[in-house]
Order: C-alpha cells, then sequence, then structure tokens
C-alpha cells in the first residue's frame, strides 16, 4: 500500500508529505487538475520530485490525497451521524435529522477548510476530465447512497424524477452555501463574511425539509398536435 492510500492519519503540514498536500490544494485550486504538473507542486512545497513519488506516486494520486484528508473525515461524521438518525433500517427515520447528518459535516468542513478547498471541491466537480470527477464522486459515494435511500424510506410515494428534483434542490442548496461566493450577500447589500455552520443550518434544514415534504408533481400533459 503506497502512502496516498494510507487514511489512518492525516499527515502533519511540516513534513513532506503535509507539504505537498497543501501545495497541491492550493495550485488544483488555482489552476485546476491539468494546469499544474507535478514538479511545480513540489517547487512550491520546498520537496524533490523523488519525495513526491515516494509518497503519492501519480498526480492522481496526489490529487485524491488532497480530497481524502478533506473528505474521509466528513464521510465517517457523516455514517455516524445517519446510523444514529437511521438505526432500524425498516422504519423511515426522521427526515430533519437525515438532513442535519448529510449536510451539517459538509458546511462545517467548508468553514473549516477555508477558502482553498471550498474552490477546488467547486472546481473539481465540473471538471472536464472523468478521472478528477470519478475520483472526487467516488469520494463522496462512500456515504452518499445511504443518504438517498433514507430518503428513499421517508418518501415511498416519490417516483423516480419527483425524488430526482428533491435531491437536485438539496445538492444545489448545499453546493452553494460552500462555494460562498459572496453574491446573495451582494444583491441583499451586505457585507460577505465566512459561512457560520449553525447559521446556514438552521435555514438550510426547515428550507430543505419543507422542498422535500412536497407532494408529488403531476406530471405536464401534453398538447396534441
Amino acid at each position: 500500500m503506497n502512502r496516498s492510500e494510507d487514511t489512518t492519519a492525516i499527515p502533519a503540514a511540516d513534513d513532506p508529505s503535509g507539504r505537498l498536500l497543501d501545495a497541491a490544494e492550493r495550485l488544483f485550486a488555482e489552476r485546476g487538475f491539468n494546469g499544474v504538473s507535478v514538479r511545480t507542486i513540489t517547487a512550491e512545497a520546498g520537496v524533490n520530485l523523488a519525495s513526491a513519488h515516494y509518497y503519492y506516486r501519480t498526480k492522481l494520486s496526489l490529487f485524491r490525497a488532497v480530497f481524502e484528508r478533506r473528505v474521509l473525515p466528513m464521510n465517517a461524521e457523516r455514517l455516524a451521524r445517519l446510523e444514529k438518525a437511521w438505526p432500524d433500517r425498516s422504519l423511515a427515520p426522521d427526515l430533519r435529522e437525515v438532513l442535519e447528518a448529510f449536510i451539517g459535516p459538509t458546511i462545517i468542513v467548508s468553514s473549516e477548510a477555508g477558502e482553498t478547498f471550498r474552490r477546488l471541491s467547486g472546481l473539481s466537480s465540473t471538471d472536464p476530465a472523468p478521472e478528477v470527477r470519478e475520483t472526487v464522486f467516488g469520494l463522496y459515494d462512500e456515504v452518499a447512497p445511504l443518504f438517498v435511500a433514507a430518503l428513499r424510506k421517508i418518501r415511498p410515494d416519490l417516483g423516480e424524477r419527483d425524488l430526482l428534483w428533491r435531491l437536485k434542490c438539496i445538492f444545489g442548496a448545499m453546493m452553494f452555501v460552500r462555494a460562498d461566493n459572496g453574491r446573495p450577500e451582494q444583491l441583499v447589500g451586505l457585507p460577505h463574511a465566512p459561512v457560520d455552520a449553525e447559521e446556514a443550518m438552521r435555514h438550510l434544514i426547515p428550507y430543505l425539509a419543507s422542498i422535500f415534504e412536497l407532494p408529488p408533481v403531476a406530471p405536464t400533459k401534453r398538447r396534441r398536435k
């Protein structure tokens, strides 16, 4: 097993592997995955190419390790909260508890990780390189299917299209809050400040729960030609 696959500990920022992760996170966030070379990352980190190869083998492995450092602890917290909210899989869990379990750790990690990782996360989810998107989505998919299963249990009456659009609203709101680009503050005339996780949750959970609790949307009747 190479170093990038060992997720039992997060490298300290003052060791070579930690400096590589810090530099890679900054540069990937600024230029995208294909816009930066391993040589540039090692120069930014103050380590040699041999160290990068020893710790991470490839640029994609280094990219994955950057996300693992942030996402794996978040996934563990999400999973613990979801299991607490849904101990008996034969019964429907409480909607708000499920939303809090899934969204809360995401908002907290985004707030603690800072602007660099928020920018990297948003950029990578739409990266043109399929291997980049697959790496990112694969990490999030360790927990996301359980979240969707809980929502299906809560609303078995929803068809696939209704569930899809409710998920789009949930993920869209969550991703926009994570991005924290300051645009809503600009529109309402407030100064931009970093997202307060507790305030965000107080607003997001009832808003998203109310959307998910809506009755199924009636299909549009097509006019006869």
